[in-house]
């Protein structure tokens, strides 16, 4: 059931309390706190669980254009969306299947990332990743992103199964809003992009 009093808002203008309510909620959230594919595997691996926090805090106070999305239903934090310019993703742009892949150039920094959506299993099911996805590609827009990407998890490939932590979206979602699969990723996931030009219906044009 979709919920009725759902908005989305850059993390920024939620509030970090909200934030952290949202990763408190999920155990691998808790640890990972939206920096694996932030960090390149030289800093993930001096980081703790206690730095991370910390990072996203102050990821979120200092960047612009200001990074994530937070759902809220009326004051409580259901969902959060990793969204922002590609170039800041270290670990992302290191991926050689990406660069690979990609029809982007690793250095535009007109090309955004739909990376994480996160919903915490209790709100799960209730269209909250869907909304936060169509947010995200709202707000990568009006931040000036030519084109898009996303890294989702293609559910027919694992027989269905979701993994423990699932955070990044399926790529059924991604192509109900104008995304292209490009190339198997590992774990079962997919390289999906698209443009951000409109077709003439008013949906968003698909990728050859």
């Amino acid at each position: 059931m979709r919920m009725a009093e759902l908005r989305v808002l850059p993390a920024r203008d939620a509030g970090w309390q909200a934030v952290d309510a949202v990763f408190q909620a999920e155990a691998s959230a808790r640890n990972c706190w939206c920096q694996f594919h932030v960090l390149s595997n030289r800093d993930a691996a001096r980081s703790s669980r206690d730095t991370r926090r910390a990072l996203l805090a102050e990821q979120i106070d200092i960047l612009d254009p200001p990074r994530g999305l937070v759902a809220l239903d009326r004051d409580e934090a259901v969902g959060w969306c990793g969204v922002e310019p590609r170039v800041r993703l270290h670990h992302v742009l290191a991926s050689r299947l990406v660069r690979q892949h990609s029809p982007y150039d690793a250095s535009d920094g007109q090309v955004w990332s739909v990376y994480c959506i996160l919903v915490p299993p209790r709100y799960r099911r209730r269209g909250i990743g869907t909304d936060l996805l169509h947010a995200a590609i709202e707000h990568a827009l009006a931040g000036g992103a030519e084109a898009l990407e996303g890294y989702p998890i293609d559910t027919a490939a694992r027989g269905g199964v979701l993994p423990p932590g699932f955070s990044t979206g399926t790529v059924g979602m991604f192509v109900d809003e104008g995304f292209h699969a490009g190339a198997a990723l590992p774990s079962g996931r997919t390289l999906v992009h698209r443009s951000a030009r409109a077709d003439e219906s008013g949906g968003r044009e698909r990728l050859p």
